[in-house]
């Protein structure tokens, strides 16, 4: 019976994340949220809210807004007065909107919609375009996400429908509910502003489902209506779309995908070694080692990418280069041991601290702790760098209102914006540290299962000589390859030797000669 050496099945197994595997099962999808319908007040439910309202007319009528923010206030904090809690934040964020507070005021639509009634669901609806200004400005359209995931029937108009929808859909991607995500962004019509990043993401939901042609097609249309869009987002809609044919098991059209992602690239590295992956499952080991060679290099000693030296290393082993694998294995545990061993002490680290130190990084490039492997990504992570922008808006916004005298809706305005700080403080520092977490865990597996692998490698050495006693022919030595090509004009060939220029990583071509005998040749198909 073959079986496979634990370091592949350790590396195949870290892959799957980014390299189509299959997601955890979702849990159950939550029907799609119906539009509500308007409802009329009967004559009882007209009088209490006049009466509700009465002191917030009369003070608005004054031109006191600041005590109609007031009555608005105890109006939400009066149990009895559910029925028109939509309308009073909605109000109430209008009047904060005007004192030039727009993340508390953000913080009142929110509530605004989650508490609209059939009465007054028209009267919120009207402040969703306003919200989602006000959110994108501070940076945390996040907040409206699961208000709008709960009532779309909040998009009265077209002009909204789409941007209510897209983030509807990206609530529900986080929750896993890919069947409801699929059906909301249906809603995203074409020609609206978001209809390339709703096609994105519907491709991402798909390849969730392994439905990778229907993805494949999505990336297309997303490609086709991307005028406008920066080289950072057509760079990673190329990086999906190569995800997808690799996912999709057609690793030449991934190899084809991957090599379009330009070197300067943000994603350059990502792709190099997602690439090495998929020439290593075509036993294209040359290949493989080729894309992988650059990280090895001085450039990337400040990068995170284990899974290349692991990959690399095993590239070898099945080409029985026994002696380099060892030493790379070696190598492998001195670079990664201390890394795992501060992850491991990170632990102690509660969500704020961990937010804080990243949030150091992104905005210093200063490492705490860890080294700056562990934090590159943070750097520039578009979904961190907006909640960094979130934080940073309300801690503006607190700093003003600590001049604003104390009163029911400071006081009331003051609490929403502290908790909304520190829930995206706890959620992304959370976020950070489960990472670590994971990284954590997988280095460990990695280096306890290395020392298994170089047993691997002493069972391959002594059939290798076995084998030799058996046909009485000695071990042949490695050869060197009698290089026929001709050299490009304008270029230099020379043979590897360690080299790298400080700033360039080139593009490698490899040409190893396995040392296996042929009864020993190895696949991974």
């Amino acid at each position: 019976m073959k079986r496979t050496p634990i370091l592949l099945c350790l590396a195949l197994c870290a892959s799957t994340a980014w390299a189509g595997g299959k997601a955890k099962a979702p849990p159950k999808e939550a029907e799609k949220p119906s539009a509500a319908e308007p409802a009329e007040l009967t004559k009882k439910e007209t009088k209490v809210r006049e009466k509700a309202f009465a002191a917030y007319d009369t003070e608005l009528a004054a031109g006191s807004k600041t005590r109609a923010a007031d009555a608005l206030v105890l109006i939400v904090e009066e149990a009895d007065l559910a029925e028109f809690h939509g309308e009073a934040y909605a109000k109430l964020g209008d009047i904060l909107k005007e004192l030039s507070l727009p993340y508390a005021a953000l913080c009142a639509y929110e509530k605004a919609f989650e508490t609209a009634s059939d009465t007054n669901v028209d009267e919120v609806s009207l402040r969703v375009p306003a919200a989602i200004e006000i959110a994108g400005k501070v940076g945390d359209l996040a907040i409206l996400q699961k208000p709008f995931a709960g009532n779309l029937g909040l998009a009265r108009t077209e002009d909204v429908r789409g941007q209510m929808a897209y983030l509807a859909a990206k609530e529900n991607v986080r929750a896993g509910q890919w069947g409801t995500s699929s059906a909301i962004l249906k809603m995203v019509k074409e020609g609206d502003p978001l209809w390339a990043d709703a096609k994105v993401l519907d491709g991402i939901v798909l390849n969730q489902q392994d439905r990778h042609e229907e993805a494949l097609k999505a990336f297309e249309a997303a490609g086709r209506a991307s005028r406008g869009k920066d080289a950072r987002w057509m760079d990673s809609l190329q990086l999906d779309t190569a995800r997808t044919w690799y996912g999709a098991g057609n690793y030449p059209r991934a190899i084809e995908a991957y090599s379009r992602v330009p070197r300067e690239s943000a994603f350059w590295p990502d792709a190099q070694f997602e690439r090495g992956w998929a020439h290593f499952r075509i036993d294209d080991f040359n290949g493989a080692l080729a894309q992988l060679l650059p990280f090895d290099s001085a450039f990337f000693a400040k990068w995170y990418f284990p899974e290349a030296d692991l990959l690399r290393i095993y590239s070898m082993f099945l080409l029985c280069k026994f002696p380099e694998s060892e030493t790379q294995i070696e190598h492998f545990k001195d670079k990664y041991k201390p890394v795992h061993d501060k992850l491991a002490a990170w632990a102690g680290h509660d969500e704020a601290e961990t937010f804080e130190a990243a949030r150091k990084y992104m905005e210093t490039g200063k490492t705490t702790e860890l080294p700056e492997m562990i934090w590159r990504p943070w750097g520039g992570e578009e979904r961190f760098s907006q909640s960094v922008k979130a934080v940073q808006s309300a801690e503006d916004e607190l700093k003003r209102m600590k001049k604003v005298a104390a009163n029911p809706f400071s006081d009331a305005a003051k609490a929403w914006l502290t908790q909304r700080h520190d829930d995206v403080v706890k959620a992304e520092g959370g976020r950070v540290k489960e990472r670590f977490a994971g990284q954590e865990e997988q280095l460990g597996e990695m280096l306890a299962n290395s020392e298994i692998f170089v047993l691997d490698i002493l069972r391959m050495k002594q059939q290798m000589f076995e084998q030799a006693a058996i046909t009485g022919k000695e071990l042949e030595a490695a050869r060197n390859v009698k290089r026929t090509e001709r050299i490009r004009k304008g270029y230099q060939e020379w043979p590897f030797e360690g080299e790298f220029w400080a700033d360039e990583l080139g593009y490698y071509k490899v040409d190893v000669v396995p040392e296996c005998p042929a009864s020993m040749r190895q696949s991974v198909k």
